[in-house]
């Protein structure tokens, strides 16, 4: 059997797809998830397999699409309506036929990632992932728009949120959408201690001005992603970008008090690399902008 074309989101998307997107999360600094919108005219794409695993989300805004699609060699012919979903596993042999053009987002996440989280959260021997096409999933399409809009205002509160939700994302395809063999639990649920939360609160205060990642946090007690975020959550009510934010906004205003720094050096000073993006997140959390705040002091 001759071999299949390789679509892989970090180079390329021919021949799964015609067009290059119109968004794309490739500055993100992300580890492990791809993020990408299109708007698309109408194709057929050939017998291929992805490198990652795929999820596609058609736009909330549209009509409903006509298509049709072969998974390992079974033909389904359906309409997908505005904000339905596809999931696509890695390797899996499939091909499209888009008979109208539309929008939709792809969202990919490699193997390394998908299976760290798989490991770390159900503790799985072994896990097989099924296909789905043309389904309604709510969380899907709410995780879909809150990357959206995430790579559209360039990243506001750094990578940690879209990592965040990535390895929601992940939890959520695990539990809908695969069939696995769970390790034997050790009955263990674990929490952080106070001195672990001070360890926390000090590389995060010490490390504002950086675009911290969720990983780097993690390592930080030696807890993988998905173990830290559920014990961070337990201790403190709040998911680390939630804790995050609000010390990065904390440190900007005693910045932009005592010193002369200007807003687009504030900005860089609390690990925020975009000037508009700051201005937007500030303004949200203070109610006026850097600007108008430094006057007022």
């Amino acid at each position: 059997m001759d071999r299949l074309p390789q679509v892989d989101m970090t180079r390329h998307t021919h021949p799964a797809l015609a067009d290059c997107p119109i968004l794309s999360s490739k500055r993100s600094g992300w580890n492990g998830i791809f993020f990408e919108h299109y708007d698309h005219p109408a194709y057929e794409s050939p017998e291929h397999q992805w490198t990652q695993h795929i999820i596609g989300i058609t736009g909330r805004g549209g009509h409903p699409v006509k298509s049709e699609h072969r998974l390992k060699g079974q033909l389904q012919n359906l309409y997908c309506k505005p904000g339905e979903m596809l999931f696509i596993p890695a390797g899996i042999r499939y091909s499209s036929n888009w008979l109208q053009a539309g929008e939709f987002s792809l969202l990919g996440f490699s193997h390394k990632f998908f299976e760290q989280i798989a490991y770390e959260s159900v503790q799985v021997k072994q896990v097989e992932l099924i296909p789905h096409i043309g389904i309604s999933d709510p969380f899907v399409q709410q995780i879909g728009l809150a990357l959206k809009d995430d790579v559209e205002a360039k990243h506001p509160v750094g990578r940690i949120f879209g990592e965040s939700l990535a390895t929601g994302l992940v939890i959520h395809l695990l539990k809908q959408y695969s069939v696995w063999q769970p390790q034997p639990s050790s009955g263990k649920t674990g929490h952080l201690s106070e001195q672990q939360l001070r360890q926390v609160f000090d590389y995060i205060h010490t490390h504002l001005h950086q675009d911290i990642a969720l990983s780097d946090i993690a390592s930080v007690l030696s807890l993988s992603q998905y173990h830290f975020c559920r014990l961070f959550k337990q201790a403190t009510g709040a998911t680390p970008h939630q804790y995050l934010t609000p010390c990065r906004i904390s440190q900007a205003k005693r910045l932009l008090s005592t010193t002369k720094l200007t807003i687009t050096e504030v900005a860089f000073e609390v690990g925020l690399t975009n000037h508009s993006s700051f201005t937007r997140l500030f303004r949200q959390y203070v109610g006026v902008t850097p600007k108008v705040f430094r006057v007022s002091q």
